[in-house]
């Protein structure tokens, strides 16, 4: 397949994902919360390990919904909207935004940022979508 994807950036948008950031920092707070509890409790290193690596472990998946801006040509449309399906993404509808695919998880299971927008504009499709996805896309079009 041709390279179809043309990247521009990756960036930041703390409107939409402002929920996910909240949401990490909750979950963080709470597993902090349970250790200084449960170092009354002298947990073993096990306990321990669990609880650091819960927080840790949450980060990564937050920053791989980072979202990547680019462009994909108008004559593309229907492979790239079959290779967002193909990736799990199923159509959630259309806003001012643009056409907005989600991940088929259910929805207190993602990101708010875990999407793809496809607005188009003068013969191109502009394009917003999770790092993860640019990765996995980058690598089937290589």
């Amino acid at each position: 397949m041709a390279q179809t994807f043309h990247k521009q950036s990756i960036g930041f948008n703390p409107f939409l994902s402002t929920r996910d950031w909240i949401v990490w920092g909750c979950l963080v707070a709470g597993f902090l919360a349970v250790a200084l509890l449960a170092s009354y409790w002298e947990p073993t290193a096990l306990v321990r390990g669990v609880l650091v690596g819960a927080c840790i472990g949450q980060l990564p998946s937050l920053l791989m919904c980072l979202p990547v801006r680019g462009t994909v040509d108008a004559a593309g449309e229907t492979a790239f909207i079959g290779r967002v399906q193909q990736f799990g993404f199923v159509p959630a509808g259309e806003t001012d935004e643009g056409r907005i695919f989600n991940y088929k998880t259910p929805r207190w299971m993602r990101w708010d940022s875990n999407r793809v927008v496809i607005r188009p504009a003068d013969g191109v499709l502009h394009v917003t979508a999770p790092l993860y996805f640019y990765n996995r896309l980058k690598r089937m079009q290589a």
